[in-house]
C-alpha cells in the first residue's frame, strides 16, 4: 500500500514502486498496470533496471488525425533516423529536426518545408493549418520505438486476451472502495490513513484467504450418466 496526499499522480509512483519491490526481493517479472501507471520512459527504465515487463495500453496518438481516424497521422511518416530526416506519406523530406521541451520532457521537432505543404494536393488530409507546413514532435528513438511496438501490439486479440488479468485488481481496488470503506479516512494525517490503507489491505486478503479455503472445489468435468448412476447406488439410503 502507498499513501500519498491527492494532487501525486498515479504515474509518478511506478517507480517507486518496482524500487521497493526490488529491494524486498519481490520484483514481478510482469506488471500488469492500466494507462495512468505507465508511458515509453517507464516502460524502458522498468525493463533496464527491474527486468520487468511493463504491460498495459501505451496513451493513443492525440494527434486530430488519429483521433479522427482519417488523414496522416505520425505512423504514416517514415523516420530515418540516421539521416534525421522524416519522410511524408507523399515522398517529400523534412525540412528541419532539433531539439524540442514540452512539459520537462524532451523530444525532437520535425518540420516540413513551407512550400511544399502549400501546394500539396491532399494537404487537408495533413494539417487543418491553412498556412503552416506540417511539423511532427517525436520521442527519442528508444521510446519511439517503444510507444510505435505497443500501440501496434495493443491492437491485437492475443495481447487484449493476456491484459485482461488486469480486471482482477479492478475487481480488488471495487471491492475495498465499495464494501471496506477505502474511499473515506478515519484519521486525520498521512501516516494514519496510510495504517487505515495497510489494514485495510490485510482485511481484504484475510477474507478472500476465508473464501477461497471455504469454497467447495469444483470439478473441470461433468459427471457421466454412468458415473452418476453409480453414485446414486452407492450411496446410503
Amino acid at each position: 500500500m502507498a499513501t500519498t496526499i491527492a494532487p501525486v499522480q498515479d504515474g509518478q509512483l511506478t517507480e517507486l514502486i518496482h524500487d521497493d519491490l526490488a529491494a524486498t526481493g519481490l520484483a514481478p517479472a510482469e506488471h500488469v498496470v492500466d494507462a495512468a501507471y505507465l508511458s515509453p520512459a517507464r516502460i524502458q527504465r522498468a525493463d533496464q533496471i527491474h527486468n520487468i515487463t511493463l504491460l498495459g495500453p501505451i496513451a493513443p496518438d492525440p494527434s486530430a488525425q488519429a483521433m479522427a481516424g482519417s488523414g496522416f497521422d505520425k505512423s504514416a511518416f517514415v523516420i530515418d533516423w540516421e539521416r534525421q530526416v522524416a519522410i511524408c506519406p507523399r515522398g517529400s523530406p523534412s525540412r528541419s529536426w532539433g531539439p524540442l521541451r514540452i512539459k520537462g520532457h524532451d523530444y525532437i521537432q520535425v518540420r516540413f518545408d513551407t512550400a511544399t505543404c502549400r501546394v500539396c494536393p491532399v494537404r487537408t488530409s495533413c494539417t487543418a493549418s491553412a498556412e503552416r507546413p506540417r511539423a511532427l514532435a517525436l520521442l527519442p528513438r528508444p521510446l519511439h520505438e517503444i510507444q510505435t511496438r505497443n500501440r501496434a501490439e495493443q491492437a491485437d486479440q492475443a495481447w487484449q486476451a493476456r491484459y485482461a488479468i488486469r480486471a482482477g485488481c479492478e475487481s480488488t481496488i471495487s471491492e475495498n472502495v465499495r464494501v471496506r470503506g477505502l474511499r473515506r479516512t478515519r484519521y486525520r494525517g498521512l501516516a494514519k490513513t496510510h495504517l487505515q490503507h495497510v489494514l485495510t489491505a490485510m482485511a481484504c486478503n484475510l477474507a478472500r484467504l476465508g473464501d477461497w479455503l471455504n469454497a467447495t472445489p469444483k470439478t473441470r468435468r461433468r459427471a457421466s450418466r454412468f458415473h452418476t448412476l453409480c453414485q446414486a447406488l452407492l450411496a446410503p439410503t
